[in-house]
Order: C-alpha cells, then sequence, then structure tokens
C-alpha cells in the first residue's frame, strides 16, 4: 500500500512554533495550522502552486491546516502554528 509523504511526518517530535501578528519564521515547515482567522504577508513553498488563488493578503478561516514544504511564514494579522518536520 502505498503511504502519503504527510502520513509519515513526524511533527509532535519536530517542534512547533507559534507565530502572531507580525511574527516571521525560516526553516523547514510541514504544516501550518491557523488558530485564529489569519492573513499571511509571506506563506513560502516549493510545492505548493498559487498559480489559481494566492494565499496570501486573504483572510484564512481558523481550523485550517495548510501542508506542504513551507521555507517562510509571515504573519501579517492572527494566530497559526508552524510544525517543523
Amino acid at each position: 500500500m502505498a503511504s502519503s509523504k504527510n502520513n509519515t511526518l513526524e511533527f509532535s517530535s519536530a517542534g512547533s512554533t507559534v507565530l502572531g501578528t507580525g511574527h516571521v519564521k525560516s526553516g523547514r515547515i510541514g504544516a501550518v495550522q491557523v488558530v485564529l482567522d489569519t492573513t499571511f504577508g509571506v506563506l513560502a513553498a516549493d510545492n505548493v502552486d498559487e498559480s489559481l488563488q494566492p494565499l496570501t493578503g486573504i483572510s484564512i478561516p481558523a481550523g485550517t491546516v495548510l501542508y506542504g514544504e513551507f521555507t517562510d511564514v509571515q504573519v501579517i494579522t492572527g494566530l497559526a502554528i508552524c510544525h517543523r518536520y
């Protein structure tokens, strides 16, 4: 049986960083969990295609989890948790 790459990520052992308004995080980020409605200024990932709808500059609702291989995240307003891998 094939397994998803996301199923093999061990977020709990890699750690997390909480980002509030104005905070920036760089590094290896496997998921971004939105705790409060959040607007991102930067959400950079090589494997996330934003050509049809950018994820920056719009309000992402609380409860959303974005999966990818993020390298840079900037919160303009709101609260999000970056889970490292």
